[in-house]
């Protein structure tokens, strides 16, 4: 949709063209009124009149040009000429690109069978479906994504819990208990029900180890040491088990494991608590009534910070765990079930995303199906991820011959210098991307994508919204959308897929289906509009008359699912809280390592890796910063500013100081991403949670010197 404006002084008409922003999650997207003029956007505004995003734009959007125009941009498909890593190349054609890359796959099919060959889908998340189905036709199980290290794992303690997450209904809460997440850095589009909760007068209970904008406006702020959530939960549940303050009727009919699960929770007294976590045990005691002595009450969890530790789902089920204990579970004003849809975002809004996805078998299992067999029963139809540098090292128990990767960027994984060694010694792989990473550097093939604001593509908000615009510009160069490159390659790979020989539009035209909307009746309404479809509303307490979806049909405190694997693998059944140098004792040496690093800690105007290569984002801060308490400042002679140098067991690297009283005193805290200062490098590639294969990003050991 475009309005005809003024025409420019140096130039022709100006128009505005609504479209998307699409840096971040699948949650937001904003609407963007994208200012063109002879076919370049020369302005970006939030779009006032998008139902959904409601003009608002944080600063990467506001930034979109700097990302668009990036001068990292890659507009041609490119061939290595040089060695892996030294980024030489030479232009080739589309189709002499596509030709190679289906040789080498069915080269490496025929010889060491289709599981050799890994898809691996990065960020973001929108062409995630015909990415798995590719691989799927193709015949491998290695279908990875993003979710080796983000968010899955969260839901995994959900599902073992429940046997399945449910959303916060903070609207109708009388309490709120935010768990590891900033809802003012994490989803833009919350913002406003949040402030107007805190303006009712809401109490929220946050814990957070980092004082923040919202910490700040919350009834109760339990500051804890990065990675003792388990403790945390198991003393608050102790508290509301001994003072009686669960729901015992829900406890009586729907919970499995109560007993063991109190049992273990009584080995959690304030004392003890206070003294692993750091929290002051009146302050958590005070929440734990809070939260259990209203109803309802809801508990607001996040995607990766609580489960980016070596014992993270343990922790996240004992947190979880205090939904059922006061039967919060599936009713209004607590956490409801509501359906999961289109690219993993709940809501009543249907899709056609399962029937697209079909189902298939393999002949040799996953990748770290084996070694992680709860992540293989909660998520059978994705590899996990983490062990792909080691498959590659190893070539047990098969060979990894090539890599097709979507927005893959190698310091997803702990220890980059693994990783990209992993990637040398790969035989081929073919890199998608937006800019030209480091890891593209170690491609065989390099080709173009495009932005969003270069494409057309479905979303569907938990709103209810749906949204698809036309492109605000032509595609950069040769650049070209990710579903049109997979759908290429499948072709040149003579998949007889039908799913993969629709035409783009047919594609999203299928997706929509059961919403009643096709793409011309959205683009022809200003781009988005409601479903003429939808499910059913929601109904709580479902499990009344279906039970949970466990293997007990109970919620279950004690896990049947981990104890199936408990005895050969040294799981723990309840959700035991144990400590980083508990699971691996070789990190225990205090003295030579005396602060505990959290990486990852969010900053609003950053997203992973991409938003760095924005100048606007750039200069608002050095991107670089550590953030240190200043009681740990003045024992090291570091004042803000200073060059300082983090090391670990693993490697170093510099980093800019930042005193802040923030943050836990013995706790570091730095922003990941940056390709100049790769918190990645200071991990080890095996320092995992044994249960989901998540690396321990959030709690690990380290020193910090001021540099001379």
């Amino acid at each position: 949709m475009t309005d005809a404006k003024q025409t420019g002084s140096t130039g022709g008409a100006i128009t505005v063209h609504k479209t998307c922003c699409g840096i971040c999650n699948a949650y937001s997207h904003c609407g963007i009124d994208a200012y063109v003029q002879d076919g370049r956007i020369i302005r970006a505004e939030g779009s006032v009149d998008n139902p959904h995003s409601q003009g608002k734009l944080c600063p990467r959007g506001a930034g979109i040009r700097q990302y668009v125009y990036n001068p990292e941009r890659i507009l041609h498909p490119l061939k290595r000429v040089g060695e892996k890593g030294e980024g030489t190349f030479e232009p080739i054609s589309w189709e002499e690109a596509y030709q190679l890359i289906a040789d080498k796959l069915k080269g490496y099919r025929a010889d060491f069978g289709p599981e050799s060959v890994a898809f691996v889908a990065g960020f973001s998340k929108w062409y995630r479906p015909p990415l798995q189905r590719l691989a799927s036709s193709f015949g491998s199980p290695n279908y990875i994504t993003e979710g080796s290290c983000c968010q899955e794992a969260h839901k995994m303690a959900w599902w073992l819990v429940f046997g399945g997450i449910a959303s916060a209904d903070i609207v109708n809460a009388q309490v709120v208990m935010i768990w590891s997440r900033n809802p003012f850095y994490s989803n833009m589009d919350n913002n406003r029900a949040f402030y107007e909760q805190l303006e009712k007068g809401k109490p929220f209970i946050v814990v957070d180890p980092r004082k923040t904008s919202f910490t700040q406006k919350a009834a109760i702020h339990l500051q804890l040491k990065p990675g003792t959530d388990g403790a945390l939960a198991l003393g608050m549940a102790n508290v509301i088990i001994q003072e009686k303050l669960y729901d015992q009727e829900f406890v009586e009919h729907y919970v499995h494991g109560f007993e063991e699960f109190a049992r273990l929770a009584a080995e959690y007294p304030p004392e003890r608590v206070e003294q692993i976590t750091g929290v002051p045990r009146e302050l958590f005691i005070r929440a734990a009534r809070l939260y259990a002595g209203a109803k309802p009450a809801a508990l607001l969890t996040s995607a990766s910070p609580v489960v980016h530790h070596v014992n993270g789902v343990q922790n996240y089920r004992a947190v979880v765990s205090l939904a059922a204990l006061t039967g919060n579970y599936d009713i209004e004003g607590g956490n409801r079930v509501i359906p999961s849809g289109y690219l993993l975002v709940t809501g009543f809004t249907p899709s056609n995303e399962k029937e697209y996805l079909g189902h298939f078998t393999f002949d040799a299992p996953a990748m770290g199906h084996r070694e992680f067999p709860v992540w293989a029963e909660f998520l059978p139809e994705q590899a996990q991820g983490m062990l792909l540098p080691k498959y590659i090292h190893e070539e047990k128990p098969y060979p990894i011959k090539a890599v097709l990767g979507f927005g893959m960027n190698h310091m997803m994984w702990p220890d980059s210098t693994y990783m990209l060694s992993a990637l040398k010694k790969l035989d081929f792989f073919v890199s998608v991307d937006l800019f030209m990473t480091e890891t593209c550097r170690y491609a065989d093939i390099v080709l173009p994508a495009c932005t969003s604001l270069e494409r057309s593509d479905v979303k569907i908000f938990a709103d209810g919204y749906v949204q698809c615009f036309p492109p605000a510009i032509e595609p950069l160069g040769e650049s070209r959308h990710d579903i049109q490159i997979i759908f290429d390659i499948a072709k040149a790979l003579d998949l007889d897929d039908p799913h993969l020989r629709m035409s783009y539009e047919e594609y999203m035209n299928f997706i929509l289906e059961p919403t009643g909307l096709t793409v011309a009746e959205i683009q022809a309404n200003g781009g988005i509009m409601r479903p003429h479809h939808t499910l059913p509303p929601y109904q709580e307490r479902k499990y009344r008359d279906h039970g949970f979806p466990t293997p007990t049909g109970k919620v279950e405190l004690a896990s049947t699912v981990v104890e199936k694997y408990a005895q050969e693998y040294g799981y723990d059944v309840v959700p035991q809280y144990r400590s980083f140098d508990e699971v691996y004792p070789q990190y225990a040496d205090r003295e030579t390592w005396p602060l505990m690093i959290n990486t990852g800690s969010r900053r609003p105007q950053y997203m992973h890796t991409r938003t760095y290569r924005m100048k606007w984002i750039r200069e608002l801060e050095p991107n670089d910063l550590l953030d240190l308490h200043p009681q740990d400042a003045e024992k090291l002679g570091i004042q803000s500013g200073d060059r300082v140098r983090i090391t670990t067991p693993s490697g170093s690297i510099g980093a800019t100081a930042n005193v802040t009283a923030t943050v836990f005193p013995g706790v570091v805290h730095m922003y990941h991403g940056n390709e100049k200062a790769n918190t990645s490098y200071l991990m080890d590639h095996d320092f995992l949670d044994p249960l989901s294969g998540y690396p321990g990003y959030k709690n690990f050991p380290c020193r910090v010197e001021k540099e001379v």
